[in-house]
């Protein structure tokens, strides 16, 4: 197919809803080539919900977003009891997919999931990251990061190579893979640096960021905080420093509209700073966006607009007992075109921060990061251990901050919760999916 006509069917394509998409994607070969290759045109990017599980609880994981979202999508796994596995916990999301404990990858709007099979190297603990582009290719990753050993004989850590384990849907198997260390060794430490750190190794190995081949994970204070930049692609991995914070700092990362952004505690209550990876020519640098007190907004009791709730009861048992086809995605993107709610900075519902103090005067519950617009320069926070516990979001580039309503009611935090800002994705190609 010429150029000519390969611009003329996607401006025919552009214009389909995503049940149409999903649909010519079948029709011929030269079809699903341009509708994979060209996807992040064709795919509706928005950020409609905020999903969390409450590790501690038997609860499944809840989802908190905008009112049509609550009415045609849930994060109640239950429909997946006949299966024979552990329908709670979450354990990693990336781009409207979910890895859960019980080894299974979930399409929560589609509910579309697929089994993985046993690791060969047997249980593990948060070290399992999920990597996955609707915008490129249908099929995902998942990758295993080995813990520390307690007999291993490898003097410094992270190693080189480094071993860990790379499940494709292509081939629908693990592969036992060797990472290469490339770049600056400042960071590396010795496997008895991290055995004496008393804090769990694990702790700080929750949310990786997936961005352009790439995963970015935190990994276990040696000298430094630091992540680990995984090419997936060219089977090398680099150790980059993360931005200083305080003492026993709380850092999350996530891929928002520029690339890979970290947000990190500082001294100061209910104060963070974000921060962006500048990467360039095989140079990194971190770039301070914004340092922000979010004293004042979860102290502010005049917020007038709540636009996002938490997902009734009644519709949860409504939506696990209906059947899914390609009709819903067509009525889903309807009832979001008619909520009115969208992430313009200028909508009159946000409220201006510049005048706010630095420091905080209060005496509240920290706040912590819950996640990223993955294609806009906001940065989501909520409020835990506080009934009831609210949710804003912060749009870097103007320093204002819109309020999204009540999470939930009851004080149930726990400190193994898990949040993600949750992106539908609504194309039905899960490889290897029931």
């Amino acid at each position: 197919m010429d150029m000519v006509h390969i611009d003329l069917l996607l401006d025919i394509l552009r214009r389909l809803p995503p049940r149409s998409l999903a649909v010519s994607r079948c029709a011929c070969t030269a079809w699903r080539a341009a509708i994979d290759h060209h996807r992040a045109d064709l795919l509706p990017l928005s950020v409609d919900a905020a999903v969390y599980d409450e590790r501690s609880s038997e609860e499944p994981a809840r989802l908190f977003g905008r009112p049509s979202t609550a009415r045609h999508i849930t994060s109640n796994l239950d429909y997946l009891a006949d299966s024979g596995v552990d329908v709670h916990g979450v354990q990693d999301h990336c781009n409207g997919l979910f890895l859960t404990h019980g080894v299974k990858v979930v399409n929560i709007a589609t509910r579309q999931w697929a089994p993985l099979p046993l690791l060969p190297c047997g249980r593990c603990r948060n070290n399992r990251y999920l990597a996955y582009d609707p915008t490129i290719s249908p099929h995902y990753k998942v990758l295993y990061i080995p813990r520390i050993l307690a007999d291993t004989t490898c003097a410094e850590w992270p190693p080189t190579p480094y071993v860990m384990y790379v499940f494709s849907s292509r081939t629908d198997r693990w592969k036992e893979t060797s990472f290469v260390r490339e770049g600056d060794a400042a960071a590396v430490g010795t496997v008895d640096d991290v055995n004496s750190c008393s804090l769990d190794p694990d702790e700080h190995m929750h949310y990786a960021a997936y961005w352009q081949g790439s995963l970015y994970v935190p990994s276990p204070r040696i000298k430094d905080d630091f992540l680990l930049r995984i090419n997936l692609s060219s089977d090398k991995y680099q150790l980059i420093k993360l931005p200083k914070g305080r003492v026993r700092s709380h850092f999350r990362l996530g891929k928002s509209k520029k690339g890979v952004y970290c947000v990190v505690n500082t001294n100061e209550r209910c104060t963070f700073r974000v921060w962006f990876l500048h990467e360039s020519c095989g140079l990194t640098d971190w770039v301070l966006k914004n340092e922000i007190n979010l004293e004042p907004a979860f102290t502010k009791k005049d917020w007038h607009c709540r636009p996002w709730i938490p997902q009734p009861p009644e519709h949860i048992q409504l939506l696990l007992k209906s059947n899914i086809n390609l009709k819903l995605a067509d009525e889903y993107n309807e009832a979001v075109a008619k909520d009115g709610f969208d992430w313009d900075s200028d909508d009159e519902d946000l409220v201006s921060i510049t005048d706010w103090p630095k420091k905080c005067d209060a005496y509240i519950e920290g706040p912590y990061c819950l996640g990223f617009h993955p294609y806009k320069e906001i940065v989501f926070f909520n409020e835990r251990g506080v009934c009831p516990c609210s949710m804003v979001a912060y749009h870097l580039n103007s320093s204002r901050i819109r309020y999204l309503g009540n999470m939930r009611s009851r004080c149930r935090y726990s400190m193994e919760e898990v949040s993600f800002a949750y992106t539908p994705c609504w194309m039905m190609d899960l490889p290897g999916s029931n």
